[in-house]
């Protein structure tokens, strides 16, 4: 900030400076000015005399008179209107010394108004919270900046994000809720800024979602059906209500979107395990155990995704059904999951439309269902249905390509 004051100080020295020249300057063409007309009006007049003495004693007759005379006036008025030019020049220079001054100090004027100074402090006060960390007294000049920002400029997005993600990380989604309202005014068609919304207020109603909440989660994922934090707060839900395919279809697509090792992944997958079991149980859905083991020789488990395929052995190369699982930074192993109906993909099929399918499993480095060399690989195995009963072990002993 006192940096800020230098500069501008120095800005308005300068400009003062400049004006001073000039109204010196002027002051001094001013004198020059009046001198030179009056050495016009005092030749005009010497040669008008000399003229007319020349006529009356014979030298020029009167049409010479008249011829001299017109030259003598033409004269005058040219040597006026270059004296002329030459003021309205250094009017000119004048005026836009003055604009040097005036116009830093007008644009000063309209950043001190519209809050802009106080970025300058928010800057300053974030890294101190940078190297320092923040605290209680930190945290209220935090608030106090970008209040003042805000009832300077109260349309301004990114500090409203501010405020509502400071609230948001100190756990206090009441403190948050006004400032994604505003949001919502700005940006409308938003999906993050929506579902940011749609959080604060299932949270702040504690853990219930209500018809307005429910509008704002539909809003979201119309405009995005990837946006993560509406399908887990709709997957939450559903699960609490008791709506399991519901929970199950939301968990799912939210699982996709996850980062392999992140907290997240563990807790979705363990949220989807969960509820396919209540689904098994109720008989909601035909499941079967899978149990995948890693042989211990290959050493460290890499960062992918673990896939567990089920296809059919008549040579359609289209999977029956296929589990995708993040794998975590310290997974543990055997991993336990449970393939069914619902990790069907062939339109309108269960588990039971198969007698026997070959499963396999791989780890993939890439992310992706199609295996690729470096890939951690496993035996297939094949599958009677009628005869499973107990969990289907698989191990991943390989990895493709060595």
């Amino acid at each position: 900030m006192i940096s800020l004051y230098i500069g501008l100080g120095v800005l308005i020295l300068l400009a003062a400076i400049l004006i001073l020249l000039s109204l010196r300057s002027g002051q001094s063409n001013q004198s020059n000015l009046e001198l030179h007309r009056r050495s016009q009006r005092d030749f005009y007049r010497q040669r008008q005399s000399e003229l007319r003495s020349d006529f009356e004693s014979g030298l020029i007759d009167e049409s010479q008179l008249n011829e001299l005379s017109q030259d003598l006036d033409r004269q005058l008025v040219t040597e006026s209107a270059e004296v002329e030019q030459t003021a309205i020049s250094a009017s000119k220079r004048s005026y836009i010394l003055i604009m040097l001054i005036v116009i830093p100090v007008l644009c000063f004027a309209l950043y001190d108004h519209l809050g802009y100074r106080h970025d300058i402090a928010l800057q300053t006060l974030q890294k101190e919270i940078v190297s320092d960390g923040i605290n209680d007294a930190r945290w209220q000049r935090y608030q106090d900046i970008v209040e003042r920002i805000l009832a300077k400029r109260p349309h301004s997005g990114e500090h409203l994000v501010m405020m509502a993600t400071l609230y948001r990380q100190q756990g206090d989604f009441a403190g948050a809720l006004p400032y994604y309202q505003r949001l919502e005014q700005l940006y409308p068609q938003d999906a993050d800024v929506l579902a940011q919304l749609a959080q604060a207020r299932y949270l702040v109603a504690g853990r219930i979602v209500d018809e307005q909440t429910r509008s704002l989660l539909n809003r979201v994922v119309a405009i995005d059906p990837t946006q993560a934090t509406a399908l887990g707060v709709l997957g939450i839900d559903a699960f609490a209500q008791g709506n399991y395919n519901d929970a199950l279809m939301y968990w799912q697509k939210l699982l996709l979107q996850l980062p392999p090792g992140s907290v997240e992944v563990g807790v979705i997958s363990g949220g989807i395990a969960e509820t396919k079991r209540r689904m098994a149980a109720a008989g909601e859905l035909q499941a079967v155990d899978v149990s995948v083991s890693l042989a211990p020789d290959l050493g460290e488990t890499p960062e992918g995704v673990l896939f567990v395929v089920a296809k059919s052995n008549d040579g359609n190369p289209m999977p029956i059904a296929a589990l995708r699982s993040p794998l975590l930074t310290d997974q543990a192993w055997p991993i336990t999951l449970q393939l069914t109906d619902a990790d069907v993909i062939r339109q309108g099929m269960r588990l039971e439309d198969f007698s026997e399918f070959v499963l396999s499993a791989h780890i993939s480095r890439a992310g992706t269902a199609i295996r690729r060399d470096g890939d951690w690989v496993g035996q297939p195995l094949l599958v009677e249905l009628n005869e499973v009963a107990g969990p289907l072990n698989i191990a991943i002993t390989s990895v493709q390509g060595d």
